[in-house]
């Protein structure tokens, strides 16, 4: 039976609200649980939180700023958004990371619709489901960086482009022609996806709907794309920013700038060099178990491409595009993070849908049931392993009890063992994704919880900066030491200088009546006491990572 999308299968009506809420609700919980009381982690997050509140305190939302200086390595819709969200709830942690959760919130929301297009209600909610439970997708939502809002702007990009070409009285009709409002709200998103992170969001996006239509031999669908209208609105859009950020910094700083964005990262990787590979171990992991069943619907896709239907081969074609060519598309970057394959999470989520679709109309085959057994059996084998391995793996100093590191982990043996159990009793994938989702979710929500204390002790300076400096009343100058401790920045509220051990004290700080502290790495405490006694330095506190040291004034430099 071949499957074809409905002219209205997108169109929400009121049996689709329990499901929207349901959704959303959810995400809020798993996303913005106690983001309220862990400190925002070094580096990144920081840089964006501090840049967002100098907009909010200067007044300046052209040009970012950090710690005194433009920061113009991202566009500012990220920060914009920040910012929004200090005006309304305070510049903390809950409104810095609140822009992520919302757009985590926002993916998940179009997964379902998109998964209820191709599937039903049902199969929508539960890719819902599979991408709140992905462990790389859960750990991004809850922090203050950009590619959560990346991957909203480029799933929302992505879902246009297929629902338009997917509709066949859209392709016979050359492609937007039904509704040209489409076409043009696709471009405001590209220019949305420009804001976020630049031209490689756009890159992203180009590389895949043209790999798409090339695989399936249909480029004469890239000229019904252009629409003049909607790429004048592009432009328009970058430029509203774009002019003023120039006319503020000028040609030379910009094409620096570019240059060192672009062909910095991407060719020399002057910034986190990793090697090519670097990328299948971070989708296998980020993405378990999801990641193992979607070998599974590869193996099916490829071995029934001939006798697949045209509709359905589009889509699975359309999700592994997806899927495939960001992957290879950051891995030809020499700068690697495991955030930057982030955009791919929904194409995880619906592949998922054709498995369990397959499955229910009886397409599966024995033979691809049985290669889910090995899948099942790994996933049941990796929190044993875990356990075993635990005083290998686990930091010398934690700050954690090892009642607090079991749990989460025998959480996880239990929730395979139950999925494992429920698949010799019932041989459904569908059964075992529900279980799978329910058990990700609870493991992901409790070790985020129990983490949050150590990251707030070795990954932050806001303990100290609380202890040593909340109160003063004096009159000081905050100094790092070796380089710029973003976390300082931010819970100071002060601009930080950098300092060496070569640094002149006097010209950095020429009045004797100022007090000068300085925040230094616990090992370089531990190596530099020659050093700081001679400075006339003494430790006022410190945490697990970090030391704070204090120059009274009218002493010897």
């Amino acid at each position: 039976m071949e499957i074809k999308l409905q002219q209205h299968a997108g169109t929400l009506t009121k049996k689709d609200i329990p499901f929207l809420i349901g959704l959303s609700l959810l995400g809020f919980f798993l996303f913005l649980f106690y983001t309220w009381a862990m400190p925002l982690i070094d580096p990144d997050e920081p840089r964006y939180a501090s840049t967002a509140r100098d907009m909010v305190l200067n007044g300046n939302w052209i040009v970012p700023h950090f710690n005194g200086v433009p920061r113009i390595n991202k566009p500012p819709l990220f920060y914009w958004a920040i910012a929004i969200s200090y005006k309304i709830f305070g510049i903390n942690e809950f409104g810095s990371r609140l822009p992520s959760a919302l757009a985590a919130t926002g993916t998940v929301l179009i997964t379902y619709l998109w998964g209820k297009r191709i599937a039903d209600r049902k199969n929508g909610f539960w890719a819902g489901m599979v991408l709140m439970s992905s462990p790389l997708f859960f750990l991004i939502s809850r922090f203050c960086i950009t590619d959560m809002l990346l991957t909203f702007f480029v799933c929302s990009s992505l879902y246009l482009f297929f629902i338009e070409y997917m509709e066949p009285n859209n392709r016979c009709k050359g492609g937007f022609e039904t509704r040209p409002y489409r076409r043009l709200f696709l471009y405001f998103l590209l220019g949305m996806v420009f804001l976020v992170k630049g031209p490689v969001g756009i890159l992203l996006f180009i590389l895949i709907t043209l790999c798409f239509l090339l695989w399936i031999r249909d480029l004469r669908y890239i000229r019904r794309l252009w629409c003049l209208p909607g790429f004048l609105l592009f432009l328009g859009i970058i430029c509203a920013w774009g002019i003023p950020f120039w006319l503020s910094l000028g040609t030379k700083q910009i094409s620096s700038l570019l240059s060192q964005e672009m062909s910095g990262r991407f060719v020399s990787g002057y910034a986190h060099p990793e090697a090519f590979y670097y990328y299948l171990p971070v989708f296998i992991i980020g993405f378990f178990p999801w990641s193992l069943f979607v070998f599974i619907t590869f193996i099916h896709a490829i071995k029934q491409r001939e006798n697949m239907p045209a509709e359905e081969k589009k889509q699975v074609y359309f999700f592994c595009s997806w899927l495939i060519l960001t992957l290879v598309f950051f891995s030809m970057s020499h700068s690697k993070l495991m955030t930057y394959v982030l955009p791919l999470s929904p194409s995880v989520a619906l592949l998922t849908v054709s498995l369990s679709r397959w499955e229910m109309e009886g397409k599966l085959g024995k033979r691809h049931l049985w290669i889910l057994w090995p899948t099942v059996f790994v996933s049941a084998m990796i929190p044993i392993a875990l356990i075993i391995t635990m005083p290998k793996w686990v930091p010398a100093k934690h700050g954690l009890s090892t009642i607090h590191i079991a749990l989460p982990i025998i959480i996880l043996l239990i929730g395979t063992l139950i999925a494992l159990f429920t698949f010799v009793r019932s041989k459904r994938f569908f059964q075992l994704k529900k279980v799978f989702c329910f058990t990700n979710c609870i493991f992901l929500v409790i070790t985020i919880t129990y983490s949050a204390k150590y990251l707030g002790t070795f990954r932050s300076t806001k303990g100290i900066v609380e202890k040593c400096l909340s109160c003063k009343d004096e009159n000081y100058v905050l100094l790092s030491y070796t380089k710029i401790v973003p976390s300082l920045v931010f819970y100071s509220g002060k601009n930080i200088l950098e300092m060496e051990t070569y640094t002149s004290l006097k010209k950095i700080v020429p009045d004797p009546e100022t007090s000068i502290y300085v925040v230094m790495s616990l090992n370089d405490y531990q190596k530099k006491q020659d050093w700081i006694q001679k400075k006339n330095f003494h430790a006022v506190c410190q945490n697990n990572a970090h030391v704070m040291l204090k120059k009274e004034p009218n002493t010897d430099k």
